[in-house]
């Protein structure tokens, strides 16, 4: 009788590095790394950075509310300043009006002329009566002028006016 049996032979596990003949690095216990210095180098750099910041900040607000109470001042005495404009020109709009002048001419004793007088430029001989005196015997008092042709005074505004409104007032 023909047996057949399984011949078994027994498994051969091969060897690790057995083909390489490189030696095997040998592990070591390493000490652990050394802490990498103080933290107060980086703590004092963030803290001056800061103080940094602040304080150019405080000077900037300072800087900035001086500007704004120079600009308040200069706002005020540019304010002052357009009023007392428009004063000195309403005076000289009063002060310029014809009965003002002929009020202030005859103060000084000024008179208005009845006669006037010419002087010849190519002679310099003076034509017409020249003395004061004879101008100022009668008074001479100012002639009447015809309402129809009369220059009305000028409105002087120191006058009360009548108030017409901003026409948002209702009716």
């Amino acid at each position: 009788m023909a047996s057949t049996t399984a011949v078994h032979a027994p498994a051969i596990r091969p060897v690790r590095g057995t083909k390489h003949s490189e030696a095997r690095p040998r592990l070591t216990v390493v000490a652990a790394p050394k802490a990498g210095g103080s933290s107060m180098p980086f703590t004092l750099l963030c803290t001056l950075i800061v103080a940094a910041t602040l304080s150019a900040l405080l000077y900037l607000n300072i800087q900035m509310s001086d500007a704004s109470y120079e600009i308040t001042r200069l706002q005020g005495q540019s304010q002052r300043l357009t009023e007392e404009r428009q004063a000195l020109a309403e005076t000289n709009e009063r002060l310029g009006t014809p009965q003002e002048l002929e009020r202030q001419a005859r103060e000084i004793g000024m008179v208005p002329v009845s006669a006037p007088a010419y002087i010849d430029l190519d002679t310099g001989e003076i034509i017409g009566e020249t003395s004061p005196t004879a101008q100022t015997e009668g008074n001479p008092e100012l002639a009447e002028v015809p309402a129809e042709v009369a220059v009305p005074p000028a409105q002087i505004y120191d006058q009360p006016t009548a108030y017409h409104g901003m026409g948002n007032e209702g009716d």
